[in-house]
């Protein structure tokens, strides 16, 4: 039992499987102006990420940028943001970049960042490479989370060798007694419980009814009563929780429709760009769509003119602002002619 868990946290210590790709804030790059990343362009770089498809490589010194073989050292199969933490990589490395890191060959990585001319806002990542000689200051080593896994799976082995302890005791077995005949005893009395679960009423150990709060004897009906109370307040956080998570979907419509309208009214989209990706960009990340749309001049994309030219000219006619509206709110052509003559 013991060597199987002990065996577990060995199999886990290697090269991560995620490490800290930017900081959040301010990013320091040696020879050049700082950068900066915030949650809305983390999120960028996230979308961009998906909409690509494809794992990200991560190469040996940058080899992908320049003509010559450039095996890879990994790919980075998810992007998650992690508030100050920053952004972090979801990695699977080759066997010959786990055998470099667990040696300390390779200690950092440079990520090839694209970067706005005028606030320096990271808008792209486009590959990594391992390497000695980042570009970034201060960049975490990605052996760093290593490190701090040694110390966890420490604790976590002083914790098992506690409990391993512990368990002796309440099997009533001698200090030294081999770790086989820790697992026999604890086989032989899940054995005799099924025996007796069909016989009889299981009695629970003192130390559980302590845990419960049940007096010594309590039958199997109080303890299914005292569990049943400590699990509805669960179950009432699950049921807030999805009606949380329902509301915030309705407020991300209500926001998507008035985004939409406002593009449509100022001729800054149109309903083919909508349906094109607008629309979907404007529900899932709100802020983008503002970034990206809003941020044109008036019309941009349809002339502001012709918008009004063609409300005044044909009262109760459906323009593209209103037939917008009109397939957002579920109003077909003939009733919306009907009553607004």
């Amino acid at each position: 039992m013991k060597t199987l868990i002990l065996a577990a946290l060995k199999e886990m210590a290697g090269a991560p499987a995620e490490f800290q790709l930017l900081p959040e804030g301010k990013i320091e790059i040696n020879g050049d102006a700082p950068a900066f990343l915030d949650e809305a362009s983390a999120q960028g770089i996230i979308d961009a990420f998906k909409n690509r498809g494809n794992d990200m490589v991560i190469d040996y010194e940058h080899q992908t940028m320049i003509d010559v073989q450039a095996p890879a050292a990994g790919w980075v199969r998810q992007l998650v943001w992690k508030g100050k933490e920053g952004l972090w990589a979801v990695v699977d490395w080759t066997k010959r970049a786990k055998e470099y890191l667990e040696n300390r060959e390779y200690r950092y990585f440079s990520p090839v960042l694209w970067i706005t001319p005028t606030d320096r806002k990271v808008i792209l990542i486009e590959n990594v490479a391992l390497t000695n000689q980042p570009k970034i200051n201060n960049l975490k080593p990605i052996m760093a989370k290593l490190r701090r896994d040694d110390k966890a799976r420490k604790n976590q082995n002083e914790k098992e060798e506690a409990m391993f302890e512990k368990l002796k005791k309440l099997l009533g077995l001698a200090n030294d007694v081999a770790e086989e005949k820790v697992e026999e005893a604890v086989t032989l009395l899940i054995a005799k419980n099924k025996e007796l679960e069909g016989r009889a009423e299981v009695v629970a150990c003192k130390e559980i009814l302590e845990a419960l709060g049940a007096k010594d004897g309590a039958g199997k009906d109080e303890l299914l009563r005292i569990v049943a109370s400590m699990k509805a307040p669960a179950d009432a956080a699950a049921k807030m929780s999805l009606e949380v998570a329902d509301l915030k979907k309705k407020i991300s419509e209500m926001e998507q429709t008035d985004l939409i309208q406002l593009a449509l009214k100022e001729g800054k989209t149109s309903p083919e760009e909508l349906d094109n990706w607008g629309r979907d960009l404007a529900l899932k990340s709100p802020e983008q769509f503002k970034k990206i749309v809003l941020s044109r001049p008036a019309g941009s994309v349809i002339p502001v003119e012709s918008i009004q030219i063609a409300a005044k000219d044909k009262p109760g006619a459906l323009d593209d602002v209103q037939r917008e509206v009109n397939r957002q709110m579920g109003i077909d052509e003939e009733t919306f002619k009907k009553y607004n003559k």
